[in-house]
């Protein structure tokens, strides 16, 4: 049995994360396990650092892949590994990635259409503008003319994805796995913005998955092996469409609509993989 382990966060998402941190530490307690919070700023010598650490396991809410990269090495279990924090935390690898595998609204990443065999001229307003690196709904710009693309484009700071605008805007699904399996699929949705997200005052309650979007999930599944994460999709003309993986998925949303205990629910199941 496993007696030690690091949750690796950033300083500001340790902060807004408080609540689900300290969760996680009284649910290893029961196990009698110790988890102890790195804040990945003040790690001054990545290698060194993981060099001397004297741990079982890591969970990695950081959406930094090489501290994880550097822990695999040292053949420390990470929850999630190194190959998910690196796709999923960049929207272009993430459509990349899924191209051919699960429907989505085509997009241009690098000067390349990806989903679609037509070309950047086809790509007409409105559409969306994401940076590869945001979350929570941040750095997402619905823009109208080339005026807004310009606007949006100087407050991204990094690469970004071109996207074709769904249909049914305001409306999105994020199904909540653990171990590759789905735990639970919640709608969420907003009145005010063509953004959905819950943090952003969206409203959300459960939503049973159909067999397609089922199906979806379990595509999406055989290309990864999510420990605890977020699948969301939006929807086109009534049908479910991939938008994109989130590695260091929030909970609020799920502990406001049910009464499954997340953070219990990965702590269970990590003990059982590293029993």
């Amino acid at each position: 049995m496993s007696n030690i382990g690091w949750v690796i966060y950033s300083r500001e998402d340790a902060e807004k994360n408080k609540g689900f941190i300290r969760m996680l530490k009284e649910d290893f307690d029961q196990y009698n396990v110790e988890l102890k919070l790195v804040i990945l700023e003040e790690i001054d010598k990545p290698e060194v650092f993981v060099k001397n650490a004297n741990i079982d396991f890591a969970i990695n809410r950081s959406r930094n892949s090489y501290i994880a990269e550097l822990l695999e090495k040292r053949e420390i279990r990470v929850f999630n590994n190194s190959m998910v924090t690196d796709i999923a935390n960049n929207k272009g690898k993430n459509y990349k990635y899924l191209e051919g595998i699960v429907p989505f609204l085509p997009i241009i990443y690098q000067g390349e259409v990806i989903g679609s065999h037509e070309s950047i001229q086809d790509f007409t307003y409105p559409y969306v503008i994401k940076s590869c690196c945001g979350h929570g709904g941040s750095q997402v710009f619905l823009v109208h003319n080339e005026d807004e693309k310009k606007q949006a484009l100087s407050k991204i700071k990094d690469e970004y994805v071109i996207q074709k605008l769904c249909s049914d805007i305001g409306k999105d699904v994020r199904v909540y796995v653990i171990g590759n399996k789905i735990v639970k699929a919640v709608l969420r949705t907003s009145k005010e913005s063509f953004k959905s997200n819950y943090s952003l005052g969206g409203s959300a309650r459960e939503y049973n998955l159909n067999n397609y979007e089922i199906a979806m999930v379990k595509q999406i599944l055989n290309k990864f092996q999510i420990d605890y994460g977020g699948i969301d999709f939006t929807f086109h003309n009534g049908k479910a469409v991939f938008n994109e993986i989130e590695d260091a998925v929030g909970a609020r949303m799920l502990y406001s609509v049910c009464d499954i205990d997340i953070a219990k629910l990965f702590v269970d199941y990590i003990i059982g993989e590293i029993s």
